[in-house]
């Protein structure tokens, strides 16, 4: 197995990725990645230092890959690697990560950077017994033979190429477009859920990753259009990302475990961006996902789901993704969210006085947050029950979900509207 990676972003070659003999992570960048105006590998990992060792290195890296132990092991037993080794579960998927890094052995750089490859055809019989397995078996592996991409997070999914109305997976160092999830298999219609609280985000105005909810036969899933993708003519060109976390070096997503809090995050997208309009459009997309996670209790809502675009010195919030309102679900016990506001976490407990503190701390117009957390409220329960009609019903979970998410939603809604009043 490789020793080490060869690091590619946005088809040009920027470093290389070893071991040291102490086990440490070592990136090197080349000269020519260190030329002014290219896009960063990560805000993290600035290209003015020639050599960068340590923490950052394998933060970054770990979060191109699975946030699950199963799937990591399942990925390393098909391609002969060692599941603790970052460097050889990178060598054996990372040709098609998130954003425009690609990651291979030396090699096999040049047939990476040329997208040797090769795009074959699935049928809805496919799709449906992979899904399947997933659904049914965690230990099921996430790539096919011949995929090389890699995810983060936790969820089981997979990653597909569409073209028109077919789909193909992605071999070689072709570039996936679409994500699929059946859902977390434990929480019934989750992958519904997830899609109806996307559809519900889009239509208060936050700006999120379009989604569908497709059946393949018998087997239900979300179909998510990755934003990192973007079509141009007959290609498919990578754009760059990074987590919070990644962007941050920070190991750890939840803030009660010493993860990214929303301070932190605001600091750095008010220095990172290129200029105050930049920086302004930022901040107000920031606080927007936050108002609408913190207002459907969604309680995954984690740094690692939140995201920067790069492009050249432009850092871009990216669209939401992975929201979800545990408002479905019954509590067991306060429902508490992954990121505090003003210094609560208890979703029930987060009103008027701790978005104001909030603000207060971060340097926002109160008023506004405020007008802004009411505005998203009185549109909630309506854009829910929208996006549940326009699902259609073929097995009677949309009914089902209907019947515990309205009531759900509106109470909760009513509660909140008296907390910001």
């Amino acid at each position: 197995m490789s020793r080490s990676l060869a690091v590619i972003l946005e088809g040009r070659l920027v470093g290389h990725v070893e071991r040291t003999r102490a086990g440490a992570l070592r990136l090197t960048y080349t000269e020519d990645a260190r030329e002014y105006g290219l896009t960063p590998l990560s805000l993290s990992l600035p290209t003015d230092r020639l050599s960068i060792t340590g923490d950052a290195v394998e933060t970054y890296l770990r979060a191109l890959l699975p946030d699950n132990e199963r799937t990591l092991r399942s990925i390393a037993r098909q391609a002969g690697a060692d599941p603790r080794d970052l460097v050889e579960l990178l060598a054996a998927v990372g040709k098609d990560c998130a954003g425009a890094v690609q990651l291979c052995p030396p090699d096999e750089v040049e047939q990476t950077i040329a997208r040797t490859g090769a795009l074959v055809p699935v049928s809805d019989a496919d799709l449906e017994q992979r899904l399947a397995e997933l659904r049914m078996n965690e230990d099921a592996s996430w790539t096919m033979r011949g995929e090389h991409w890699s995810l983060g997070g936790t969820q089981n999914k997979f990653a597909l190429r569409r073209e028109g109305d077919a789909w193909f997976e992605a071999q070689g160092a072709e570039a996936t477009s679409h994500i699929l999830k059946p859902g977390i298999h434990r929480l019934t219609a989750q992958a519904l859920v997830e899609h109806v609280t996307m559809r519900s985000a889009h239509a208060c105005g936050v700006s999120v990753a379009a989604t569908q909810y497709a059946e393949f036969k018998t087997e239900p899933a979300i179909v998510v259009t990755r934003f990192d993708r973007r079509r141009d003519g007959a290609d498919l060109v990578r754009l760059h990302q990074e987590d919070m976390c990644q962007a941050l070096g920070r190991s750890e997503k939840y803030e009660e475990h010493g993860g990214p809090t929303a301070a932190e995050i605001l600091r750095l997208l008010r220095e990172s961006a290129p200029t105050p309009r930049d920086a302004t459009e930022n901040v107000r997309r920031f606080v927007d996902g936050l108002l609408f996670n913190t207002l459907v209790a969604a309680p995954d809502a984690h740094a690692r789901n939140y995201a920067v675009l790069l492009t050249g010195d432009r850092v871009q919030l990216a669209p939401l993704y992975d929201v979800a309102t545990g408002l479905a679900y019954e509590a067991q016990g306060n429902r508490v969210q992954s990121m505090s506001i003003g210094g609560e976490f208890a979703v029930d407990r987060i009103g008027r006085t701790q978005w104001e503190r909030f603000a207060e701390q971060n340097h926002l117009d109160g008023q506004a947050v405020i007008r802004r957390a009411r505005e998203m409220a009185d549109t909630i329960p309506g854009a829910m029950r929208q996006a549940l009609d326009e699902v259609d019903d073929w097995d009677g979970t949309v009914g089902e979900l209907r019947r515990r998410l309205t009531p759900a939603v509106e109470a909760h809604m009513s509660h909140l509207s008296k907390a910001l009043a």
